[in-house]
């Protein structure tokens, strides 16, 4: 959903106060900003303040993660799609954590089926799958002996369930569609030197439904390679205003004292506000860094980290299912595979002479990290039914970040007035991450935003709730 001018500058004017009262007229020149997270949607972010801020205020930015790689040291990532073929092997071509999709059809959230189709009957078939390891189990299962320990999953549990009250499937499925239709116009905006000129493996020229019917708008490309590339031009571009903490994860965050700060109609209230992060490196040694607003962007980890300043963030780590195949049949579409289970996506590189698919689809929750074979299984022979002569070359599995309904968590978290959050992604995070940085960005700086930020906003998840 689009807003009008007027309303954007609305909303964006009352979200920026809230983030501005945490700046004082001296820094009002001159920010720092933190960045907790290095993949799309703290990059995204980043390219999007620093971009912004050359004609608005000057903003310098430290990004923090343990697995961010330093163009300075010696695992320089490759630049183009081409040399990261020839120094890796195809079997990590090169991110094998993503299902390579970018579809902004991927508008209907896993959470618009009744309560009972959605789960309540998946509980119940996904007890007796797990006891019996059953190959046929539902697309959406439930580890409960597992879960049920879990107090993490009781918060995410109670939001899904309130959420699902208050949301419809209509209004949900428009949710998604603005965002995931925005990040494709960043994508391809021709005013972005930066992005267009990343090489990411950009392929497929549709998705290819269950009924055949071919939706155009979608694509294909390796998220990995998006961030590598936007990581170096980052690094390029803004040298002077862009600093990356590599190999060092956060250890704790420093709250300020009493703070005060007045609401929109002049009343003062109470308000925390953090002041820096405590981080260490791989050889245990900590340092403290001082911001005037932090950023989340941890994926899973976001949730834990929140915790820790009772900062409501509903997400769960779901399992999904990863599986690299190579085939004779060379298809330019993104293939949707039988029953929803997921996708088939084509790769821009040969083996060869065969094409590259990744596989990737599931949702599965449980704290088990290890691939399940039947899950794999099934995925194959879904990709067998539309390609022949299929060899499995590598699979994995991996935890997505997924909110209590569905959609991205991005905005001021609640209670402060320095910290945003741009978390929650589920398995969409390459085919909404780049918008969700756009649309952070614009709320940070007090900017007009281009899509409607109210149904990504962190505060529809309420501390009551906990």
């Amino acid at each position: 959903m689009y807003l009008s001018s007027a309303a954007s500058e609305a909303v964006a004017s009352a979200l920026h106060k809230i983030a501005s009262r945490s700046l004082t007229s001296s820094s009002a020149a001159t920010s720092h900003i933190i960045i907790l997270g290095g993949g799309i949607a703290g990059l995204s972010t980043a390219r999007y303040l620093l971009g912004h801020t050359q004609q608005h205020r000057s903003v310098n930015i430290t990004l923090i993660d343990r697995n961010v790689v330093d163009n300075n040291n010696n695992n320089t990532p490759s630049s183009t799609y081409k040399e990261q073929q020839t120094e890796y092997p195809h079997f990590s071509t090169p991110s094998r954590r993503n299902g390579n999709v970018l579809c902004p059809s991927l508008t209907i959230p896993w959470t618009t089926r009744s309560l009972f189709n959605e789960a309540i009957k998946p509980a119940i078939k996904s007890v007796f799958a797990f006891n019996n390891n059953q190959a046929d189990r539902p697309a959406i299962t439930f580890d409960w002996k597992s879960l049920m320990s879990d107090r993490s999953m009781y918060s995410f549990a109670t939001h899904y369930l309130l959420q699902k009250m208050i949301y419809k499937p209509p209004k949900q499925h428009q949710c998604n569609k603005s965002i995931l239709e925005y990040n494709m116009e960043c994508l391809d905006d021709p005013s972005d030197a930066l992005v267009q000129s990343i090489d990411y493996g950009r392929f497929a020229q549709g998705t290819q439904l269950v009924d055949g019917k071919v939706v155009e708008g979608d694509s294909s490309g390796d998220v990995g390679l998006f961030c590598r590339g936007l990581l170096r031009g980052l690094q390029c571009e803004y040298d002077d205003r862009f600093v990356v903490r590599s190999e060092e994860s956060v250890d704790s965050l420093v709250l300020t004292g009493d703070h005060h700060a007045s609401n929109d109609n002049g009343q003062q209230h109470h308000q925390d506000s953090l002041s820096a992060v405590v981080i260490v490196d791989r050889n245990g040694i900590q340092s403290t860094i001082h911001a005037d607003q932090f950023v989340i962007a941890m994926g899973n980890e976001s949730r834990p980290l929140c915790d820790k300043i009772h900062v409501p963030c509903p997400i769960y780590p779901v399992k999904g299912h990863l599986v690299t195949i190579s085939s004779s049949v060379d298809c330019i579409y993104n293939i949707t595979l039988p029953n929803g289970i997921g996708y088939a996506a084509p790769m821009d590189h040969k083996v060869n002479g065969r094409r590259l698919y990744r596989l990737s689809g599931f949702v599965d929750f449980t704290p088990n990290k290890e691939p399940d074979q039947h899950r794999i299984d099934a995925l194959v022979n879904a990709a067998k039914i539309h390609l022949d002569d299929v060899e499995v070359i590598d699979a994995s599995a991996c935890h997505r970040p997924f909110s209590a309904d569905d959609r991205p968590i991005i905005g001021p978290a609640a209670k402060f007035g320095n910290v945003f959050l741009c978390t929650g992604f589920g398995s969409r995070g390459w085919s909404v991450g780049l918008g969700s940085g756009s649309l952070l960005a614009s709320l940070i700086l007090g900017l007009p935003c281009n899509v409607d930020p109210e149904p990504y906003l962190p505060r529809r998840f309420g501390a009551r709730y906990f």
